[in-house]
């Protein structure tokens, strides 16, 4: 491994990683221990047993150092070692491209065919519809915290009818977001027009939480699942409740956002159609 091109992965399905490597290599071994013995003048003096753990979402094995040190004859040092998944990942990268299984998505999509491993570069951002919903949500439990609950009757009443508009702005939100997954948009770096829906779960970002990745440009290594030309799309609602909906009632539901919302706030574009050329991905790791 090229130890001056590590990757620090911000997202990671390490489910995916485990069972790759343990298919690359027969199995895996979790744990490796090392005996080394050395003489010196005495008897083992200290014992030393450092536990160093990660309790984050990212950490399925705990990373152990334990041994005896002394400064006497016959000192011996046990140790115990294990990868953690960022190291695995590193691994497995390492041995995906060493093997010429990787291929990089540059100013075409020529050549790609779902199934095959990717790696592509770009700046990503939820899925605009949830982030959306987020900020609007988070702008009316602002609005209603400053406001407070009021001291005369129609105060109140307004107080009682946005908290109520609140709760079912977020039960409208969650409906998109099915089983903790939502997708997220990657607007490929040196291919004008390009982009690659990534179905992310929330669970398996550092701190379960997204924001470090919005916006900025990283690379996403992950399996093809469907290639689209300039004459398809990806719908971002395909495993909502939504989907039931024609898509031109969705269009005039969005118009709503797009045409007048957005004359008083500025929410941005509402997309809930990717057209192509475009590719779904099925995301292993974001990284830098």
């Amino acid at each position: 491994m090229n130890k001056h091109s590590l990757e620090i992965p911000l997202y990671l399905n390490q489910k995916i990683v485990f069972d790759l490597l343990a298919s690359i290599n027969d199995g895996i071994s979790q744990v490796t221990k090392i005996r080394t013995a050395s003489r010196s003048n005495g008897e083992i003096e200290a014992g030393v047993d450092a536990d160093l753990g990660n309790k984050n979402i990212f950490t399925l094995m705990a990373v152990k150092l334990k041994g005896k040190v002394g400064t006497e004859k016959n000192n011996e040092q046990e140790q115990e070692k294990i990868h953690t998944p960022s190291s695995l990942f590193n691994n497995l990268k390492d041995r995906l491209f060493k093997d010429k299984m990787v291929k990089k998505v540059t100013n075409n999509l020529n050549g790609i065919q779902a199934g095959e491993f990717v790696e592509v570069t770009g700046v990503l951002k939820i899925n605009p519809l949830i982030s959306m919903m987020e900020n609007m949500i988070q702008l009316m439990e602002l609005a209603t915290a400053v406001n407070g609950d009021g001291t005369g009757k129609k105060a109140k009443q307004q107080n009682l009818e946005d908290k109520i508009t609140i709760n079912q702005m977020k039960a409208f939100t969650n409906g998109l977001k099915v089983g903790g997954m939502v997708d997220m948009i990657c607007e490929l770096d040196d291919f004008a027009g390009g982009k690659a829906v990534l179905p992310i779960y929330m669970d398996y970002f550092f701190n379960g939480n997204s924001v470090e990745v919005i916006d900025g440009k990283f690379k996403v290594l992950g399996k093809v699942a469907k290639v689209c030309d300039e004459n398809s799309k990806i719908d971002l609602l395909r495993n909502t409740s939504l989907s039931l909906f024609k898509e031109n009632i969705l269009g005039k539901m969005l118009d709503v956002f797009n045409n007048e919302l957005n004359q008083d706030i500025n929410v941005g574009e509402i997309e809930t159609i990717i057209k192509g050329p475009a590719l779904l991905i099925i995301p292993i790791a974001i990284y830098l």
